[in-house]
């Protein structure tokens, strides 16, 4: 019979502070190519996370840090890594294969027992990784248990799950996407072809599971396949507990603004603590870390994992050979972490390597890699904390090069790298891809404005006279209230932006303005030029045309200053073709700024 235990609601949705407050940044390794986290412990029974693909994989990312911290203080050693050709893992030469990832997995389980001295190991698997820690636990003779997120053991099911969130994404956007004829993509993640044709006829089973394995199920909400999945267990002859995944859909709604199921992992935590009670006051070892930081590396580029002020991760990308002509600092969107949407900055890093150019991907606090700061504030986006970050990250920069040193970012990471490089003087450029704020509306709550979402005022006119409109209004599909006031917000900042030229700081929008022109003034003063990216499907258009006029004449003032529009494009980029387009811009923007020396 399946034990089923509810959660309860409680603890803040963004932080995790409370359970992340002793954090420190999990110990970067490297395996045969794959970059993974090691969280030490002294326990016997050790923990591999299988993660799961793609857009998943990006949202999920913080909640199994905090999983894997809170596991690691119980004395439960743990490893996070990403699958061959994912996240900062290398790519595979001929392309990756569902076994491809089941040896990625058992790989990092040899790791974790030669680096902590632990002799078991319990896998750990969300999504499609769920159907990876299945099968790398049948091949591991020191398989201790499970833990099944979520589950996706049927290929050809979850690829048409996963077709089919693509599809709503794509409905909502007037673009041509340009992903390869026939793949498998979800929000600008691209699956590689070899495995898509692996999981169309994959079908993992739970037969020969040792009698007693214990084996915890998150089972999202009303989802018969995962309470299946319980039974199934069950009548295997696995010690089966279920849990409700409270909070799945939230969490894998987007990364703005990373709401975290804190009482689930409790949960987790409790479930092993009590199913492996040697996992604690052991005399294994701890783990075993080399004093050489990790590296992985081609023909074209190294990388190497880097911690800023022992509490900010990021990977460094280098060209090779021979000496970086510039760095540029990649920052966070919201909170994905440091890998980007649709691993935008790791490609972006590896590119740009073969123009000499060398970047630093980092993770700001509280974001992806990088635990909060106890201190500091639970709302990190668009905070004063962010920017003290990225002032931390500059220093670290450079500490160890002269070249000069960019930032770029997108959304919220354009704002921080705006702002703070307007008072760094190690800053030499800036770059500001689909800004939507170029000035924080003190009235505005941040929170808020991050579930508003990108969208310009002219696709909410386009909308009003659709039909489709009208029928999901009708079903009480459409949040009347919420959408009313987003067009009311539109129209008084189009209001605003006419008459507050003319009423210069009288105006909230002629104060913000004011600010916004007194950063550029000092950035000319400097002679540091800033790149302004946006597009026409999210709003940062509009943000341009509301502080510099209809015509963007008003950046005519400002002559280290450009303004690029990008067709075709939504907010974060996803047409392979337009992220070559912004890549091309932050190359010319480096190599300028190293004429200027």
């Amino acid at each position: 019979m399946v034990t089923s235990v509810t959660q309860s609601e409680r603890a803040r949705a963004n932080s995790g502070i409370a359970n992340d407050a002793p954090a420190s940044v999990a110990v970067p390794v490297a395996m045969d190519g794959m970059l993974g986290h090691l969280h030490p412990a002294s326990g016997q029974t050790g923990v591999v996370f299988c993660a799961p693909w793609g857009f998943d994989a990006l949202c999920t990312a913080k909640f199994h840090r905090l999983i894997a911290a809170d596991l690691a203080r119980r004395g439960f050693p743990a490893i996070r890594f990403d699958y061959p050709g994912e996240g900062d893992s290398l790519p595979v030469d001929e392309g990756a294969t569902f076994e491809t990832w089941v040896a990625g997995s058992l790989r990092a389980a040899q790791e974790l027992r030669a680096r902590t001295g632990c002799h078991r190991i319990l896998y750990y698997g969300m999504g499609i990784g769920a159907a990876v820690a299945l099968r790398a636990g049948q091949q591991d003779d020191t398989l201790a248990g499970y833990v099944l997120a979520a589950s996706a053991l049927s290929g050809r099911r979850y690829l048409r799950e996963t077709a089919l969130r693509e599809k709503v994404i794509e409905d909502g956007l007037s673009i041509d996407f340009g992903y390869p004829e026939g793949s498998t993509a979800l929000a600008s993640f691209i699956m590689d072809p070899r495995l898509a044709t692996d999981l169309k006829a994959l079908t993992v089973g739970i037969d020969g599971l040792p009698a007693g394995l214990p084996a915890l199920v998150l089972a999202r909400p009303e989802n018969t396949a995962d309470l299946e999945l319980a039974e199934k267990l069950t009548s295997s002859g696995a010690a089966v507990e279920s849990i409700d995944f409270k909070g799945y859909g939230a969490m894998l709604d987007g990364v703005v603004t990373s709401p975290m199921p804190m009482a689930l992992i409790d949960a987790i935590g409790d479930w092993v603590s009590r199913s492996f009670p040697q996992g604690t006051g052991s005399h294994a070892g701890q783990a075993t870390i080399g004093n050489a930081p990790p590296v992985l590396q081609t023909d074209r580029f190294r990388e190497r994992p880097e911690i800023v002020e022992s509490r900010l991760f990021g990977v460094s990308c280098a060209p090779l050979p021979g000496a970086e002509t510039a760095v540029i600092v990649l920052l966070n969107m919201a909170y994905a972490p440091h890998t980007g949407w649709g691993r935008i900055w790791v490609d972006t890093a590896r590119t740009l390597a073969q123009r000499g150019i060398a970047t630093l991907r980092v993770d700001l606090s509280n974001i992806g890699e990088s635990p909060a700061d106890p201190q500091g504030a639970e709302q990190v986006v668009y905070s004063p904390n962010q920017l003290a970050d990225v002032h931390a990250v500059v220093r670290h920069v450079r500490s160890v090069t002269e070249a000069p040193i960019l930032l770029a970012g997108i959304c919220s990471g354009a704002h921080s790298a705006l702002y703070a490089g307007a008072v760094n003087p190690d800053v030499a450029g800036i770059v500001s891809i689909n800004q939507l704020r170029l000035v924080l509306d003190p009235d505005e709550d941040v929170d808020t404005l991050l579930m508003a979402g990108a969208r310009p005022l002219s696709d909410y006119k386009r909308r009003a006279f659709s039909l489709s409109t009208y029928k999901r209004i009708v079903s009480g599909e459409v949040n009347i209230p919420k959408a009313a006031a987003n067009i009311a917000s539109h129209a008084r900042d189009k209001i605003l932006g006419r008459i507050s030229p003319y009423l210069g700081r009288f105006t909230k929008l002629g104060r913000m303005r004011g600010e916004l022109f007194g950063l550029l003034r000092r950035l000319e003063r400097r002679k540091v030029p800033v790149t302004f990216i946006s597009c026409r499907t999210d709003g940062s258009l509009d943000q341009q045309k509301l502080y510099f006029g209809k015509r963007l004449s008003g950046q005519r003032a400002f002559p280290g200053l450009r303004h690029i529009l990008l067709e075709n494009a939504d907010h974060t980029l996803s047409p392979p073709s337009v992220r070559e387009h912004v890549i091309g811009i932050l190359a010319e923007a480096a190599e300028q700024s190293t004429k200027r020396g």
